[in-house]
């Protein structure tokens, strides 16, 4: 997950002004919500002082016409998620060359042996089942997967406290079930998240599903294979998507006699959005 800067304090202190206007919301504390995060945090958001993930920026996104989120990505500037750690360490690397380049050479031979010394191998044309089917609706989600050298990681990332339990039991189980992975799930101060080292998974995510490697936000879509499969497993995707990027919350504007009843999707991808509404 990438972090977003804008191309100007002014272009910042907009796009959080019609964000508020666009999601009518009388307060900052509200749009704050919204986010998921707190006031304070959304004050350093807008005044640029940290820069925003970019998945709190396709929700806001959410809220414009196409005219006016064209016009803001555009004027955004996406980076990686450690760009800031990455210039210490760059640093840090050319002071200490000589003693980085062992500690790294030992490091790495640890690594490979311990993590992917085992082979997780299974058929990446297994029957499609609900369990498969939930897994790639997280995956189209909050996943994404990639390649770097010999290396293939697929990671899943949400809220530490929303998806604690579904993480740990769901999430998990089918992993086991499917792949015999055990994976590591990860609490960090910016969320949950879990990581799969496995080339058989990035096959059957990139190979058979054709979900995007890399980013995939503006242009991942429901498979087809799933598309023309029975009913329950159209369904037992939309569950593993709703889960992740989903959510159900009471609209209390006064336009309405009582709180009514929302169930919402959120996504940058068009294609997905109108899949989701046939």
């Amino acid at each position: 997950m990438g972090r977003i800067e804008f191309l100007g304090v002014e272009i910042c202190h907009t796009f959080f002004e019609e964000s508020k206007i666009n999601g009518s919301y009388t307060s900052w504390r509200g749009l704050a919500s919204f986010i998921g995060t707190t006031r304070a945090m959304l004050d350093k958001y807008r005044n640029g002082k940290i820069s925003l993930s970019s998945q709190r920026f396709e929700k806001l996104l959410s809220l414009f016409s196409p005219d006016r989120k064209d016009f803001f990505i555009k004027q955004a500037i996406k980076k990686p998620s450690n760009w800031g750690q990455k210039i210490g360490g760059i640093q840090a690397y050319k002071i200490n060359k000589i003693f980085f380049d062992l500690g790294r050479k030992k490091r790495w031979s640890q690594i490979i042996r311990n993590k992917f010394g085992v082979k997780y191998n299974f058929d990446i044309n297994m029957h499609l089942s609900k369990e498969l089917c939930e897994f790639i609706g997280v995956i189209i989600g909050d996943g994404c997967t990639n390649k770097y050298g010999k290396i293939y990681q697929t990671n899943i990332a949400g809220d530490k406290l929303l998806d604690k339990e579904y993480y740990f039991n769901d999430i998990s189980s089918i992993c086991k079930n499917l792949f015999n992975i055990s994976p590591r799930i990860m609490v960090r101060p910016s969320g949950m998240y879990i990581n799969l080292y496995s080339k058989r998974v990035f096959e059957i995510l990139t190979e058979r599903f054709k979900i995007p490697r890399g980013v995939k936000c503006y242009t991942v879509r429901i498979p087809q294979e799933i598309l023309e499969a029975p009913k329950e497993m159209v369904v037992a995707t939309l569950r593993g998507m709703f889960n992740t990027d989903g959510g159900v919350g009471l609209d209390k504007r006064k336009t309405y006699k009582k709180p009514y009843i929302r169930i919402n999707y959120t996504s940058a991808s068009k294609i997905l959005i109108e899949q989701i509404c046939k």
